[in-house]
C-alpha cells in the first residue's frame, strides 16, 4: 500500500512540477511563463530562446515582411502591435522551452530553404526575361515566345510572361506587315561611284531615290548598300535613311513619304563614305530597303 501511495505521489508531483510551458492566455501569463521557461533553460539557451520568442511574436519571417510592407506603404494593420504579438504567440501556446526552441530551429531552416528557392526562382525569371527580350529585339519571335512560355510556368513569372507574349505577338504582326509593305517601296535610282569632294578625291559615294507605291505614309525608310569587290564578294555595307521624320530635325526635308510620292536627291548630291574602300570595284554595289516605319 505504501508503494502505491508513493507512486501516486510521484505522478502527481511530476504533473505539478514538470517542465514549464508557455501560456499565451494573457499578458501576465505570457510574462510569467516566459520567466519560468527562461529559468528552466540552461544559460547557453537563453539568447536563442529570446530570439525564438521574438520570431514567433512577429509571426515568423513572413510576418516580419508583412509588417515592413505595411510600414512602407503607410497602411495601418488595423490592430495594435500588442494585440498582434499576442495573437501570433498562440502558435507556441502550451509548449515547453525545449519544444519552442526545436520549433524555432525547424522554422528557421524552412525559412532558409524557402529563401533559397525564391532566390533561385527570381534568378530564373530574370534570366528568361532577358533571353526573351534579346530574342524579341532581334526579331526571333518564335524563340522569344518559347522563352515567355517557359516563364509562364513559374508562378512569379506569370505576369511578366503574359505581358511579354502580348508584346511579342504585336511585334510579330507589325513585322509581318512591314515586310509585306517593303516590296511596295521602290528604289527608282541607285548610283554607286567614286567622286571628288572639296577635301578628297575618289571618295565612294551613292545616290538613292525612292517611290512609295503603297497606300500608307512612311516616316522612315532605311536602305542598306552592299559594296562588292572584283570577284562580286560583299566587302562592306552601309545603311542610309533617305526618309526620316524626327522631332529633332529642323530641316525642310523632315517629311513623310506619302502614298504615290517620290523622294529624290538633288542633282549633284551624294551620300559619301568615310572609308576609302580600296578593294571596292567601282559601280559594283546593290541597294535594298531593309526597314520602314509607318506614319502614326
Amino acid at each position: 500500500m505504501k508503494n502505491i501511495i508513493l507512486i501516486c505521489l510521484v505522478l502527481v508531483l511530476s504533473g505539478c512540477f514538470g517542465p514549464a510551458k508557455f501560456d499565451s492566455s494573457s499578458e501576465a501569463s505570457i510574462k510569467e511563463s516566459t520567466k519560468e521557461i527562461v529559468e528552466s533553460l540552461p544559460q547557453s539557451n537563453h539568447e536563442e530562446f529570446q530570439k525564438a520568442l521574438m520570431y514567433f511574436s512577429i509571426g515568423g519571417e513572413g510576418g516580419l515582411k508583412a509588417m515592413m510592407g505595411a510600414a512602407f506603404s503607410g497602411k495601418s494593420p488595423g490592430v495594435t502591435n500588442e494585440a498582434m504579438f499576442a495573437a501570433n504567440l498562440k502558435s507556441i501556446d502550451g509548449l515547453t522551452g525545449d519544444e519552442i526552441l526545436n520549433k524555432y530551429r525547424l522554422n528557421i531552416e524552412q525559412d532558409r530553404i524557402k529563401r533559397e528557392k525564391e532566390e533561385a526562382e527570381r534568378k530564373r525569371v530574370t534570366a528568361l526575361k532577358k533571353e526573351a527580350e534579346k530574342l524579341l529585339d532581334s526579331n526571333n519571335f518564335e524563340e522569344a515566345l518559347a522563352k515567355y512560355k517557359a516563364l509562364s510556368e513559374i508562378s512569379s513569372g506569370v505576369e511578366a510572361a503574359e505581358t511579354g507574349i502580348e508584346k511579342t505577338t504585336k511585334a510579330m504582326e507589325e513585322f509581318t506587315e512591314k515586310m509585306s509593305y517593303m516590296d511596295k517601296v521602290e528604289i527608282t535610282e541607285f548610283v554607286a561611284q567614286r567622286i571628288d569632294t572639296y577635301l578628297k578625291k575618289d571618295v565612294p559615294a551613292v545616290r538613292i531615290s525612292l517611290k512609295n507605291n503603297g497606300d500608307r505614309s512612311l516616316d522612315k525608310v532605311k536602305v542598306v548598300v552592299y559594296f562588292k569587290d572584283k570577284g562580286g564578294n560583299t566587302i562592306f555595307e552601309e545603311g542610309y535613311l533617305p526618309v526620316l521624320v524626327s522631332r529633332y530635325s529642323y530641316s525642310g526635308d523632315n517629311k513623310p513619304l506619302k502614298p504615290g510620292y517620290v523622294k529624290e536627291m538633288e542633282k549633284g548630291k551624294y551620300y559619301t563614305l568615310e572609308s576609302a574602300l580600296s578593294d571596292w570595284q567601282e559601280g559594283e554595289a546593290t541597294a535594298k530597303v531593309v526597314d520602314i516605319e509607318f506614319t502614326k
